[in-house]
């Protein structure tokens, strides 16, 4: 009979087949993070599901072969696991298809998230530990990322043509369907740790769009938006100096907006010697020295640490510099500009086009069939 440890272990394997991976650590900080979200029956559990969406009857196909349980004791702890925000399922994976659906979750974007408004200080702590010791490494790749930075819209040269998937206001304007916003989990994780965000007090800062929007305003973790009040608190975080980082794809989800003291992805980034590396940017930032006046505002906007005085000149570091604008907005010399790249990056079509992207990447040619035949069959990947 396997142990409760060994169960977690199990678990934390299965996990690290998703495209962003789970890997594990000397420390064992990762089986901790597992502890606060699965009893030992619910990761005995999580460990037939899959990486993409399944029928409930699907599920308990697979699980009855090894457990003790009816169909409705096996819908009642999925459910349970979907409301800890352990899992996915309900109506954001059903899309107009008959039944419940469920799949395993990725910690981030994932688990982490769907823990606001309900993050005790120890998934806090052991949820920033884990980015040190080893998610940095798995969350960002050279390769495609989850998100992708995009200029505040006021540092775009009108030269330049801009992909809506690089403007925050179009990516509003063209959204169909509810806006939401609800409180950022990074900044609610250090606040109960009692490192209250240097850059802002404001808390709603995540906007979503579409079934996700839907989802969080019925189960009251969102608050609906006009676009009006969108575009009002998009111009609100350029000018406290948030970092805009949309979904990397056409047609985001969500807009995260983000500061480099509380933000996972930007802390994390930062620790690296040359973080540009890792996220999708079309611009960057570029200082003419014969108009800077050393007034040093830009440092203090930029959240990347990527500016730097010397001769009482500012200077880019461009292996630092994510290309969000922040500097360029508030350069009263005009000094500061954000260029764009000679090379654009297109993100993915679509959610699913990005996952499968990432997943391939992970994977190569050959475990990708490996993987595709595996679904076809109806086993869990």
């Amino acid at each position: 009979m396997e142990t409760e440890r060994d169960v977690y272990r199990e678990l934390q394997k299965h996990l690290d087949n998703m495209p962003v991976g789970f890997p594990a650590t000397a420390s064992g900080v990762e089986i901790r993070l597992l502890k606060h979200l699965f009893t030992p029956e619910e990761a005995e559990i999580a460990l037939n599901l899959s990486a993409v969406p399944e029928t409930l009857e699907r599920i308990y196909g697979r699980v009855k072969n090894s457990k003790d349980i009816s169909r409705e004791e096996l819908e009642e702890i999925l459910d349970g696991l979907v409301e800890k925000g352990a899992i996915m399922g309900g109506k954001t994976l059903t899309k107009g298809r008959e039944g419940k659906y469920y799949r395993k979750a990725q910690l981030a974007i994932g688990m982490f998230e769907f823990q606001v408004n309900r993050l005790t200080k120890e998934f806090a702590q052991d949820f920033f530990q884990y980015g040190d010791e080893a998610f940095a490494e798995a969350f960002h790749t050279k390769k495609t990322s989850q998100l992708r930075t995009i200029p505040i819209n006021k540092s775009i040269r009108p030269e330049y043509h801009v992909g809506t998937y690089d403007n925050a206001k179009l990516i509003v304007q063209n959204s169909v369907g509810p806006i939401s916003v609800h409180h950022c989990v990074c900044r609610q994780a250090r606040d109960k740790l009692e490192q209250p965000c240097k850059q802002t007090d404001i808390r709603e800062t995540c906007i979503t769009f579409q079934g996700a929007a839907k989802s969080l305003i019925e189960s009251g973790v969102g608050r609906e938006l006009s676009k009006e009040e969108a575009f009002e608190l998009l111009d609100r975080a350029e000018e406290v100096g948030m970092v805009l980082q949309p979904e990397n794809n056409q047609n985001p989800s969500f807009i995260c907006c983000c500061c480099g003291c509380c933000c996972g992805v930007l802390t994390m980034a930062k620790k690296f010697p040359r973080p540009a590396e890792y996220f999708h940017t079309n611009f960057f930032a570029e200082v003419d020295k014969n108009l800077c006046a050393g007034c040093e505002t830009c440092l203090s906007r930029c959240q990347m640490e990527a500016i730097s005085m010397g001769d009482n000149v500012a200077t880019v570091n461009l292996d630092r510099c994510i290309g969000c604008g922040l500097c360029a907005t508030t350069c009263e010399v005009n000094a500061i500009k954000l260029m764009k790249k000679e090379k654009e990056t297109v993100p993915p079509k679509n959610q699913e086009a990005l996952y499968k992207k990432i997943m391939f990447e992970k994977l190569g040619p050959l475990g990708t069939l490996k993987m595709m035949s595996q679904i076809l069959l109806g086993r869990k990947i």
